[in-house]
């Protein structure tokens, strides 16, 4: 069963407002998902505002040298991103209406600890990082935008909805839907969903998935001034380079430290 996550407002003759929120799903509230790897299974994300100078970051673990970690796309025509292990390395296959790309990065990441990937554009360059390996290629053409934000499809995880079997010219990359699904966890999803800053993303819709416990960002986030909660072994750390605040919890004004140096 596909569980949706939703709310309705309810009213009273009167018109007053009597529940505000009635969640057909309660809404998960963890950073760390689990996929089981089945059929079926996948996680529905918002929309990746990319942009030309956007990136995509999330970490995952897992003891499967094989499994699709994230696809997007720009609604079947040209423009997809497509991130998976294969025998155990990171591979991301990409196209921005120039012909496909592929990078690798890594090895021996299915050792069941946590790995860190990030996908960075910027304008004809997108480069990927795994635990701060890095490859990089630049991509032909003259226009990088990635697809147009009103039909470009959702972020999935893990997977796709299986749906899109009967809907293959809905894809711009068709053999995604038979690639092995990703069994393990997965945490600190982090984009823009719009033209604002990139921020920890929360799941829309999901099948075959199970949460853990609160991590710390989900229990005290302790970071000011807008500053990314990002969940680790040892604790939360705040990633403030997307606004004018520095310190360990994002506390200190950048220009005031400036105007003191």
């Amino acid at each position: 069963m596909v569980r949706v996550l939703g709310k309705r407002m309810l009213l009273t003759s009167s018109g007053h407002v009597l529940l505000v929120i009635v969640l057909l799903l309660a809404q998960p509230t963890t950073a760390i998902f689990v996929l089981e790897g089945s059929p079926t299974s996948y996680a529905q994300f918002r929309k990746w505002h990319a942009g030309l100078n956007g990136s995509l970051e999330f970490e995952f673990k897992t003891e499967d040298a094989n499994g699709l970690l994230m696809y997007t796309d720009d609604g079947g025509t040209f423009d997809f991103f497509e991130v998976k292990l294969v025998e155990g390395a990171l591979r991301l296959r990409f196209n921005l209406g120039g012909g496909a790309s592929i990078l690798t990065v890594g090895h021996n990441l299915h050792d069941n600890a946590w790995h860190k990937v990030s996908i960075v554009r910027e304008f004809e360059e997108t480069r990927l990082v795994v635990d701060k390996e890095l490859q990089s290629r630049v991509s032909r053409g003259n226009e990088f935008y990635f697809g147009n934000f009103t039909t470009n499809s959702y972020v999935y995880m893990g997977g796709m909805p299986g749906w899109y079997s009967s809907k293959l010219t809905q894809l711009a990359l068709p053999s995604v839907i038979f690639e092995p699904r990703f069994r393990g966890a997965i945490r600190n999803v982090v984009y823009a969903n719009d033209e604002g800053p990139a921020k920890r993303q929360e799941m829309i819709e999901y099948k075959g998935v199970r949460f853990q416990k609160l991590d710390v960002c989900e229990h005290q986030d302790p970071c000011q001034h807008g500053g990314i909660c990002i969940s680790t072994d040892n604790g939360a750390i705040c990633n403030c380079r997307a606004i004018d605040f520095e310190g360990t919890f994002c506390e200190k004004d950048s220009y005031l430290i400036s105007l003191k140096e």
